[in-house]
Formats: C-alpha cells, structure tokens, sequence
C-alpha cells in the first residue's frame, strides 16, 4: 500500500506539471493569436487584400475562432486543477512520509489515501508513466521498453503540436501572402 501512495504522489506530481505546461502554453497561444489578429486588423487598413480578396472573411474567422478557443481553454480551467492537484500530491506525500517502511498502514492512513484519491481528478496513465520513467532506482513497477518509448514519443508529440500552434499563423501568411 505504501508504494501505491509513492507512485501515485508521483504521478500526481507529473500531472501538475502537464498542466502547469498547458496553462501557460494555451495562454501565451492565446495572447499570441490576439496579437495577430490585431495586427491583421491594422494592416488591413492600409492594404485590404494582404491575404488575397477574401481577407476580410479571414480575418472575422480567425477573430471568432479565437473568442470560441479562448472560452474552451478558460473553462478547461488549467490552473484551477493544477492547482488542486499540487494540493493533492502534497497530502500524498505526507501520508507516505508519516508511514514506516516494514509496517502496514494505520487504517486512519488508508481512508486518508482514499479521501486523496476521491478529492481530484485522477492522473493520465502517461503521468505515472512519465514519473515512473524519470525516476531511477526503482525496486517494483520498472518501466518497459514499451513505455520508456511511449514517453519519449508523447513528449516529442507534446514539443511538436505546441511548436506548431506557434508557428501556423506565421506559415499561413507567409504561404498566402499577396501584396
């Protein structure tokens, strides 16, 4: 029970950091794009046709897809849940530090587990993998092959997606420029 608690403080810790990454990330994204569109607007003014004759449309899409992203990523409440989960891993971790090696759980210690683990969202199975991968010297549950790859390849899709969303305003303008 007591490596039940480590790992799934572990993995806990993963997912406050997924989604610490996320907040931050959708909102420099959002900021990003309002930017853009801004400076779309600006410069329509002064050459209608920068993005061929249909800018206009273009611009009122890309201003109401971005009111619509901007709701979808406030009320996924990324901080709010991060927040909670620290939180979470936190009492996690007291109760596994309160516990001594070679003896079984009070049943105090174990409702307490179950309390925490009732209290947030459960983590994604790539956060304890991810935790499980990062950490070295473990006796029981060693990642596989097969994770330690599974990891590796969320992590360069995660860099990739996000490097993406960063860049595609930029590739759509420079594909379509037309002045």
């Amino acid at each position: 029970m007591r490596d039940n608690i480590w790992f799934t403080y572990k993995a806990r810790i993963n997912a406050h950091h997924r989604l610490e990454w996320l907040e931050k990330h959708s909102q420099f994204i959002l900021v990003w794009y309002a930017i853009l569109s801004a400076i779309l607007s600006i410069v329509t003014i002064r050459f209608p046709t920068v993005l061929g004759s249909n800018t206009d449309i273009l611009a009122a899409i890309l201003s109401v897809a971005l009111l619509g992203i901007s709701l979808v990523v406030s009320n996924l409440d990324f901080r709010g849940r991060a927040i909670s989960m620290r939180r979470n891993y936190l009492a996690m971790q007291r109760i596994y530090f309160e516990s001594t090696e070679n003896k079984d759980l009070t049943s105090e210690q174990r409702n307490q587990y179950h309390v925490l683990l009732d209290e947030v969202e459960n983590h994604l199975d790539i956060d304890d993998k991810a935790a499980r991968v990062a950490q070295a010297g473990l006796r029981t549950r060693i990642p596989t092959a097969k994770e330690i790859r599974e990891v590796r390849n969320w992590k360069i899709k995660r860099f990739i997606f996000t490097s993406a969303f960063y860049l595609l305003p930029i590739l759509l303008v420079w594909m379509d420029y037309d002045c």
